[in-house]
Protein backbone atom coordinates (compact mmCIF):
# COMPACT_ATOMS: atom_id res chain seq x y z
CA UNK A 1 0.00 0.00 0.00
CA UNK A 2 1.38 3.91 -1.50
CA UNK A 3 1.19 5.73 1.68
CA UNK A 4 0.92 9.45 -0.10
CA UNK A 5 0.45 13.27 1.40
CA UNK A 6 -0.83 15.57 -0.03
CA UNK A 7 0.55 19.30 -0.01
CA UNK A 8 -1.78 21.87 -0.91
CA UNK A 9 -5.65 21.00 0.05
CA UNK A 10 -7.53 23.30 -2.38
CA UNK A 11 -10.18 22.12 -5.10
CA UNK A 12 -7.91 19.97 -7.22
CA UNK A 13 -6.11 18.06 -4.03
CA UNK A 14 -9.76 17.59 -2.32
CA UNK A 15 -10.93 15.94 -5.84
CA UNK A 16 -7.98 13.41 -5.61
CA UNK A 17 -8.31 12.74 -1.99
CA UNK A 18 -11.78 12.16 -2.76
CA UNK A 19 -11.25 9.77 -5.85
CA UNK A 20 -8.81 7.38 -3.28
CA UNK A 21 -11.41 7.63 -0.70
CA UNK A 22 -14.55 6.40 -2.31
CA UNK A 23 -12.06 3.43 -3.41
CA UNK A 24 -11.24 4.21 -6.67
CA UNK A 25 -7.60 4.29 -7.18
CA UNK A 26 -6.52 0.51 -5.85
CA UNK A 27 -3.13 0.54 -3.34
CA UNK A 28 -2.90 4.17 -2.12
CA UNK A 29 -4.01 5.32 1.19
CA UNK A 30 -3.66 8.94 1.64
CA UNK A 31 -1.57 9.19 5.07
CA UNK A 32 -0.48 12.79 5.19
CA UNK A 33 -1.91 16.30 4.64
CA UNK A 34 -0.19 19.77 4.33
CA UNK A 35 -1.36 23.22 3.56
CA UNK A 36 -0.97 26.48 5.24
CA UNK A 37 -4.51 26.77 5.61
CA UNK A 38 -5.92 24.25 8.84
CA UNK A 39 -9.12 24.77 7.66
CA UNK A 40 -9.03 22.99 4.32
CA UNK A 41 -7.65 20.07 5.89
CA UNK A 42 -9.91 20.11 8.27
CA UNK A 43 -12.39 20.05 5.75
CA UNK A 44 -11.14 17.12 3.73
CA UNK A 45 -10.53 14.89 7.12
CA UNK A 46 -13.74 15.52 7.71
CA UNK A 47 -15.27 14.97 4.32
CA UNK A 48 -13.06 11.98 3.75
CA UNK A 49 -12.72 10.75 6.86
CA UNK A 50 -9.27 10.93 7.54
CA UNK A 51 -8.81 10.73 11.22
CA UNK A 52 -5.75 8.89 11.00
CA UNK A 53 -3.75 11.12 8.65
CA UNK A 54 -1.31 13.09 9.96
CA UNK A 55 -1.81 17.25 9.78
CA UNK A 56 1.12 19.59 8.71
CA UNK A 57 1.11 23.14 8.12
CA UNK A 58 4.87 23.09 7.53
CA UNK A 59 6.04 21.44 4.00
CA UNK A 60 9.16 20.71 5.46
CA UNK A 61 8.02 18.89 8.60
CA UNK A 62 5.64 16.51 6.26
CA UNK A 63 9.05 15.30 4.19
CA UNK A 64 11.11 15.00 7.35
CA UNK A 65 8.10 12.75 9.17
CA UNK A 66 8.30 9.19 7.31
CA UNK A 67 4.46 9.55 7.13
CA UNK A 68 4.05 9.34 3.64
CA UNK A 69 6.04 7.42 0.66
CA UNK A 70 4.95 9.73 -1.75
CA UNK A 71 3.90 13.11 -2.31
CA UNK A 72 1.35 14.73 -4.75
CA UNK A 73 1.80 18.71 -4.94
CA UNK A 74 -1.55 20.64 -5.48
CA UNK A 75 0.07 23.94 -5.30
CA UNK A 76 0.05 26.98 -7.35
CA UNK A 77 2.26 26.80 -10.33
CA UNK A 78 5.17 28.49 -9.33
CA UNK A 79 5.82 26.30 -5.86
CA UNK A 80 5.25 23.15 -7.80
CA UNK A 81 9.51 23.20 -9.25
CA UNK A 82 11.10 24.04 -5.27
CA UNK A 83 8.21 21.21 -3.58
CA UNK A 84 9.16 18.91 -6.56
CA UNK A 85 12.76 18.92 -5.79
CA UNK A 86 12.71 19.25 -2.10
CA UNK A 87 10.35 16.07 -1.54
CA UNK A 88 12.87 14.16 -3.88
CA UNK A 89 15.91 15.08 -2.13
CA UNK A 90 14.34 13.96 1.09
CA UNK A 91 13.33 10.65 -0.51
CA UNK A 92 10.15 10.85 -1.84
CA UNK A 93 8.27 10.00 -5.14
CA UNK A 94 6.83 12.98 -6.42
CA UNK A 95 3.78 13.39 -8.68
CA UNK A 96 2.75 17.11 -9.50
CA UNK A 97 0.25 18.78 -10.83
CA UNK A 98 0.68 20.55 -14.15
CA UNK A 99 2.45 22.61 -15.26
CA UNK A 100 5.72 21.54 -13.95
CA UNK A 101 6.46 25.24 -13.08
CA UNK A 102 6.57 28.49 -14.49
CA UNK A 103 10.46 29.44 -14.87
CA UNK A 104 12.97 26.63 -16.56
CA UNK A 105 15.70 27.38 -14.18
CA UNK A 106 13.85 26.16 -11.30
CA UNK A 107 12.09 23.15 -13.11
CA UNK A 108 15.87 22.02 -14.44
CA UNK A 109 16.84 21.70 -10.41
CA UNK A 110 13.66 19.86 -10.12
CA UNK A 111 14.97 17.41 -13.13
CA UNK A 112 18.59 17.29 -11.86
CA UNK A 113 17.47 16.47 -8.38
CA UNK A 114 15.10 13.31 -10.52
CA UNK A 115 18.23 12.22 -11.90
CA UNK A 116 20.86 12.19 -9.00
CA UNK A 117 18.18 9.45 -7.66
CA UNK A 118 17.27 7.12 -10.25
CA UNK A 119 15.12 5.01 -7.74
CA UNK A 120 12.44 7.50 -7.00
CA UNK A 121 9.53 8.04 -9.52
CA UNK A 122 9.23 11.77 -10.38
CA UNK A 123 5.73 12.79 -12.64
CA UNK A 124 3.56 15.62 -13.94
CA UNK A 125 -0.25 14.86 -13.51
CA UNK A 126 -1.25 14.93 -17.10
CA UNK A 127 -3.83 12.63 -16.87
CA UNK A 128 -5.29 13.17 -20.02
CA UNK A 129 -2.61 10.75 -21.48
CA UNK A 130 -4.69 7.72 -19.93
CA UNK A 131 -7.50 7.99 -21.66
CA UNK A 132 -8.59 4.89 -23.67
CA UNK A 133 -9.23 7.50 -26.64
CA UNK A 134 -6.00 9.06 -26.95
CA UNK A 135 -4.12 5.97 -26.29
CA UNK A 136 -5.96 3.96 -29.18
CA UNK A 137 -4.26 7.26 -31.45
CA UNK A 138 -1.10 6.83 -30.34
CA UNK A 139 -1.01 3.45 -30.78
CA UNK A 140 -2.45 4.17 -34.39
CA UNK A 141 0.29 6.62 -34.84
CA UNK A 142 3.66 4.60 -33.39
CA UNK A 143 2.27 1.19 -35.99
CA UNK A 144 2.48 3.74 -39.10
CA UNK A 145 -1.34 3.85 -39.51
CA UNK A 146 -0.94 7.50 -40.69
CA UNK A 147 2.00 7.43 -42.77
CA UNK A 148 3.76 10.44 -42.66
CA UNK A 149 2.50 13.70 -40.72
CA UNK A 150 0.65 16.12 -43.25
CA UNK A 151 -1.46 18.09 -40.57
CA UNK A 152 -2.37 18.62 -37.06
CA UNK A 153 -5.53 20.62 -36.20
CA UNK A 154 -7.23 20.95 -32.66
CA UNK A 155 -10.28 23.23 -31.79
CA UNK A 156 -10.91 23.14 -28.13
CA UNK A 157 -13.16 25.63 -26.53
CA UNK A 158 -15.36 23.69 -24.09
CA UNK A 159 -12.72 25.36 -20.87
CA UNK A 160 -15.37 27.99 -19.99
CA UNK A 161 -14.28 29.86 -16.77
CA UNK A 162 -16.44 32.75 -15.46
CA UNK A 163 -15.46 35.33 -13.33
CA UNK A 164 -16.01 33.01 -10.16
CA UNK A 165 -13.55 31.14 -11.34
CA UNK A 166 -10.62 33.64 -10.92
CA UNK A 167 -12.10 35.23 -7.57
CA UNK A 168 -11.50 31.38 -6.08
CA UNK A 169 -8.03 32.28 -5.60
CA UNK A 170 -5.49 35.63 -5.41
CA UNK A 171 -3.35 34.06 -8.00
CA UNK A 172 -5.83 32.70 -10.51
CA UNK A 173 -5.59 35.00 -13.36
CA UNK A 174 -1.96 36.59 -12.50
CA UNK A 175 0.92 36.63 -14.30
CA UNK A 176 3.06 35.83 -11.19
CA UNK A 177 0.64 33.25 -9.71
CA UNK A 178 0.03 31.31 -12.66
CA UNK A 179 2.98 32.34 -15.31
CA UNK A 180 0.34 32.82 -17.80
CA UNK A 181 -3.34 32.16 -18.77
CA UNK A 182 -5.83 29.52 -20.20
CA UNK A 183 -2.59 27.94 -22.43
CA UNK A 184 -0.52 27.57 -18.71
CA UNK A 185 -3.50 26.64 -17.15
CA UNK A 186 -6.18 24.87 -18.90
CA UNK A 187 -4.82 23.55 -22.48
CA UNK A 188 -1.46 22.72 -21.37
CA UNK A 189 -3.47 18.80 -20.98
CA UNK A 190 -4.10 19.48 -24.85
CA UNK A 191 -0.59 20.91 -25.69
CA UNK A 192 0.59 17.96 -24.05
CA UNK A 193 -1.08 15.62 -26.15
CA UNK A 194 -0.33 17.41 -29.23
CA UNK A 195 3.24 17.13 -28.96
CA UNK A 196 3.15 13.69 -26.91
CA UNK A 197 0.72 12.08 -30.55
CA UNK A 198 2.59 14.10 -32.93
CA UNK A 199 6.19 15.06 -31.88
CA UNK A 200 7.28 18.34 -30.70
CA UNK A 201 6.55 21.32 -32.67
CA UNK A 202 9.81 23.20 -33.50
CA UNK A 203 8.14 26.96 -34.44
CA UNK A 204 5.14 28.35 -33.62
CA UNK A 205 3.24 31.96 -34.35
CA UNK A 206 0.93 32.80 -32.03
CA UNK A 207 -2.12 35.54 -30.91
CA UNK A 208 -3.00 35.86 -27.80
CA UNK A 209 -6.32 37.97 -25.90
CA UNK A 210 -8.33 38.27 -23.26
CA UNK A 211 -12.03 38.49 -23.38
CA UNK A 212 -14.42 39.94 -20.96
CA UNK A 213 -12.82 39.08 -17.89
CA UNK A 214 -11.10 40.59 -15.19
CA UNK A 215 -7.72 39.26 -15.44
CA UNK A 216 -4.20 39.75 -16.90
CA UNK A 217 -3.56 37.10 -18.48
CA UNK A 218 -4.71 35.81 -22.00
CA UNK A 219 -8.36 33.54 -22.17
CA UNK A 220 -7.83 32.96 -25.66
CA UNK A 221 -5.05 31.87 -27.82
CA UNK A 222 -4.40 30.56 -31.53
CA UNK A 223 -1.19 28.78 -32.15
CA UNK A 224 -0.29 28.19 -35.88
CA UNK A 225 2.49 25.51 -35.17
CA UNK A 226 5.34 23.93 -37.86
CA UNK A 227 6.10 20.38 -37.09
CA UNK A 228 10.08 19.06 -38.02
CA UNK A 229 8.69 17.43 -41.24
CA UNK A 230 7.46 20.65 -42.43
CA UNK A 231 4.31 19.65 -41.56
CA UNK A 232 1.94 22.02 -40.30
CA UNK A 233 -0.59 22.78 -36.79
CA UNK A 234 -3.38 24.96 -35.95
CA UNK A 235 -4.39 25.22 -31.98
CA UNK A 236 -7.35 27.55 -31.52
CA UNK A 237 -8.49 27.61 -27.95
CA UNK A 238 -11.07 30.05 -26.10
CA UNK A 239 -12.17 30.17 -21.86
CA UNK A 240 -15.00 32.38 -23.05
CA UNK A 241 -17.53 30.87 -25.67
CA UNK A 242 -20.51 28.84 -24.71
CA UNK A 243 -21.58 26.56 -26.27
CA UNK A 244 -17.50 24.89 -26.85
CA UNK A 245 -16.16 22.49 -28.67
CA UNK A 246 -13.40 20.31 -28.83
CA UNK A 247 -12.29 18.60 -32.00
CA UNK A 248 -8.80 17.10 -32.78
CA UNK A 249 -8.11 16.18 -36.47
CA UNK A 250 -5.02 14.35 -37.07
CA UNK A 251 -4.01 14.48 -40.93
CA UNK A 252 -1.29 11.97 -42.65
CA UNK A 253 -0.07 10.88 -46.10
CA UNK A 254 -2.27 7.88 -45.79
CA UNK A 255 -5.27 8.78 -43.45
CA UNK A 256 -6.73 10.93 -40.81
CA UNK A 257 -7.86 10.38 -37.19
CA UNK A 258 -10.32 12.62 -35.91
CA UNK A 259 -11.02 12.44 -32.03
CA UNK A 260 -14.31 14.19 -30.52
CA UNK A 261 -14.73 15.49 -26.96
CA UNK A 262 -12.25 13.27 -26.03
CA UNK A 263 -14.38 10.08 -26.28
CA UNK A 264 -15.83 9.13 -30.19
CA UNK A 265 -12.17 8.52 -32.43
CA UNK A 266 -13.02 8.48 -36.62
CA UNK A 267 -10.43 6.59 -38.38
CA UNK A 268 -10.35 7.19 -42.16
CA UNK A 269 -7.79 4.56 -43.96
CA UNK A 270 -7.06 5.77 -47.70
CA UNK A 271 -6.99 2.79 -49.96
CA UNK A 272 -3.64 4.18 -51.41
CA UNK A 273 -0.57 6.79 -49.76
CA UNK A 274 -1.30 9.81 -50.93
CA UNK A 275 1.26 10.59 -52.66
CA UNK A 276 1.79 7.66 -54.62
CA UNK A 277 -1.83 8.31 -55.47
CA UNK A 278 -1.55 11.92 -56.69
CA UNK A 279 1.19 10.57 -59.50
CA UNK A 280 -0.82 7.91 -60.57
CA UNK A 281 -4.30 9.79 -60.94
CA UNK A 282 -4.83 10.86 -64.29
CA UNK A 283 -8.67 12.40 -63.25
CA UNK A 284 -8.29 16.31 -62.56
CA UNK A 285 -10.41 15.55 -59.91
CA UNK A 286 -9.53 12.38 -58.78
CA UNK A 287 -10.27 11.03 -54.74
CA UNK A 288 -8.81 8.42 -52.76
CA UNK A 289 -11.21 5.73 -52.27
CA UNK A 290 -11.03 5.29 -47.75
CA UNK A 291 -12.78 3.26 -45.09
CA UNK A 292 -14.20 4.48 -42.22
CA UNK A 293 -14.08 3.15 -38.61
CA UNK A 294 -15.66 4.89 -35.65
CA UNK A 295 -14.80 3.73 -32.12
CA UNK A 296 -16.16 5.11 -28.87
CA UNK A 297 -14.86 5.05 -25.43
CA UNK A 298 -16.34 5.18 -22.10
CA UNK A 299 -13.54 7.19 -19.86
CA UNK A 300 -13.77 10.17 -21.24
CA UNK A 301 -14.69 12.44 -17.70
CA UNK A 302 -11.43 14.32 -15.77
CA UNK A 303 -12.41 11.96 -12.56
CA UNK A 304 -12.00 8.83 -14.30
CA UNK A 305 -8.58 9.94 -15.99
CA UNK A 306 -7.67 11.40 -12.85
CA UNK A 307 -8.29 7.67 -11.01
CA UNK A 308 -6.29 6.60 -13.23
CA UNK A 309 -3.24 8.63 -13.52
CA UNK A 310 -2.98 8.63 -10.04
CA UNK A 311 -3.39 4.20 -10.04
CA UNK A 312 -0.48 4.46 -12.40
CA UNK A 313 1.90 6.56 -10.37
CA UNK A 314 1.11 4.11 -7.81
CA UNK A 315 2.17 1.09 -10.43
CA UNK A 316 5.02 3.26 -10.86
CA UNK A 317 6.59 3.56 -7.63
CA UNK A 318 5.68 -0.04 -7.47
CA UNK A 319 7.94 -0.70 -10.43
CA UNK A 320 5.46 -2.37 -12.19
CA UNK A 321 4.67 -0.07 -15.10
CA UNK A 322 6.40 3.17 -16.43
CA UNK A 323 4.69 6.97 -15.33
CA UNK A 324 2.54 7.87 -17.96
CA UNK A 325 4.25 11.46 -18.08
CA UNK A 326 7.82 11.73 -16.41
CA UNK A 327 8.80 15.16 -14.92
CA UNK A 328 11.22 15.29 -17.91
CA UNK A 329 8.36 14.61 -20.69
CA UNK A 330 6.59 17.34 -18.75
CA UNK A 331 8.71 20.22 -19.53
CA UNK A 332 7.80 19.88 -22.90
CA UNK A 333 4.58 21.77 -23.23
CA UNK A 334 5.76 23.96 -21.26
CA UNK A 335 8.55 25.04 -23.49
CA UNK A 336 5.46 25.11 -26.29
CA UNK A 337 3.36 27.68 -24.47
CA UNK A 338 6.49 29.73 -23.05
CA UNK A 339 7.34 30.00 -26.84
CA UNK A 340 3.87 31.43 -27.53
CA UNK A 341 3.50 33.66 -25.11
CA UNK A 342 6.92 35.26 -26.32
CA UNK A 343 5.48 35.57 -29.86
CA UNK A 344 2.58 36.96 -28.97
CA UNK A 345 4.14 39.79 -27.58
CA UNK A 346 6.83 39.76 -29.87
CA UNK A 347 4.87 39.57 -32.97
CA UNK A 348 6.96 37.16 -34.53
CA UNK A 349 7.41 33.21 -34.88
CA UNK A 350 9.55 31.54 -32.22
CA UNK A 351 11.62 28.48 -32.20
CA UNK A 352 10.44 25.62 -29.95
CA UNK A 353 12.41 26.10 -27.18
CA UNK A 354 12.85 29.25 -27.36
CA UNK A 355 15.73 30.72 -25.30
CA UNK A 356 14.86 29.72 -21.80
CA UNK A 357 16.00 33.56 -20.58
CA UNK A 358 13.79 35.18 -22.76
CA UNK A 359 10.56 34.35 -20.61
CA UNK A 360 11.46 35.39 -17.99
CA UNK A 361 13.04 38.56 -18.93
CA UNK A 362 9.70 39.71 -21.20
CA UNK A 363 7.99 39.12 -17.84
CA UNK A 364 10.31 41.30 -15.85
CA UNK A 365 9.97 43.68 -18.40
CA UNK A 366 6.15 43.56 -18.04
CA UNK A 367 6.58 43.82 -14.14
CA UNK A 368 5.60 40.88 -13.44
CA UNK A 369 9.19 39.06 -12.13
CA UNK A 370 9.60 35.97 -9.83
CA UNK A 371 11.17 37.93 -6.63
CA UNK A 372 6.87 39.40 -6.94
CA UNK A 373 5.84 36.10 -7.33
CA UNK A 374 3.00 34.97 -4.76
Amino acid sequence: MLKLGFAGIGMIAKKYIGLICQGQVPGVEVTALCSRSLENIQEAVRSCGLTNAAVFTDYSELLRSGAADAVVICTPNGQHPSMTQAALEAGLHVLTEKPAGIWMDEIDRAVAALEQRPELVGGVMYNRRMSKAYRKVKSLIQEGFLGELVRATWLITTLYRPNAYYASGAWRGSWQGEGGGLLMTQVSHQLDLLQWLCGMPVSVLARCGTVNRPIEVENEAELLLTFANGAHGQFIASGHEQPGTDRLEICGTKGRIVVTDGREVEICRLAQEERAFTISCTQPFGEIPSTVERLSFDDGTNEIQQAAALANFAEAVAGRSPIMCSLQEGVRSLQMIQAAYLSHWNRSEMAIPADPKAFPAALEERGFGRSRSI
